[in-house]
């Protein structure tokens, strides 16, 4: 990374509010032409575990891809509970690389974010990458105890006939079934 891009990132970093006790880590995570230091900043952020991820949080509404994928790698390998709702933002990013992290760290987090990506396909208006992110989530995480409206959903996302009122229909049809 050249000195320039360098601090054109670390001021980015700090106007997004990263704490100057990690700026290093941060600066890390994003040379990724350095593997090693890389890959030691990315584990040194994950190690700090929930208490990193408001910071994170901060780093995904950066301009920067590389910025935004590194603080969504970090989320995805903690795992939080407490992610769900911003990984579910995140689904909805311009950036189909980060959107598939996004759905992975749904899939890491497990079952609970079944019921919060069913809410957000009845409650919002922007449908394809949302119900593409809800279908691999929820194809990786159903198990067969799980309601008949609910396969109904993925096979009508799956088949392409993404008309947000089917979409809406069969995540309604899901959630009345206690999911």
């Amino acid at each position: 990374m050249t000195i320039y891009i360098r601090e054109k990132f670390e001021n980015e970093l700090k106007q997004l509010g990263a704490p100057p006790r990690i700026l290093s880590n941060l600066l890390g995570m994003i040379a990724v032409n350095d593997r090693e230091r890389h890959l030691k900043a990315r584990k040194a952020l994950v190690k700090k575990g929930e208490q990193i991820l408001p910071v994170m949080y901060k780093l995904l509404n950066s301009d920067h891809k590389i910025i935004r994928k590194e603080a969504i790698k970090v989320v995805e390998l903690i795992a939080h509970k407490s992610s769900i709702p911003v990984m579910i933002t995140m689904l909805e990013d311009s950036e189909s690389e980060i959107r598939w992290i996004a759905a992975e760290a749904l899939i890491n987090i497990g079952r609970d974010s079944i019921r919060p990506l069913l809410e957000a396909l009845v409650t919002n208006s922007k449908f394809y990458y949302l119900s593409q992110g809800a279908h691999h989530v929820i194809s990786e995480l159903m198990t067969d105890e799980d309601p008949e409206e609910l396969r109904q959903l993925v096979n009508v996302i799956k088949s392409g006939m993404e008309v947000p009122e089917s979409i809406t229909l069969f995540a309604s049809k899901a959630l009345k079934q206690n999911f």
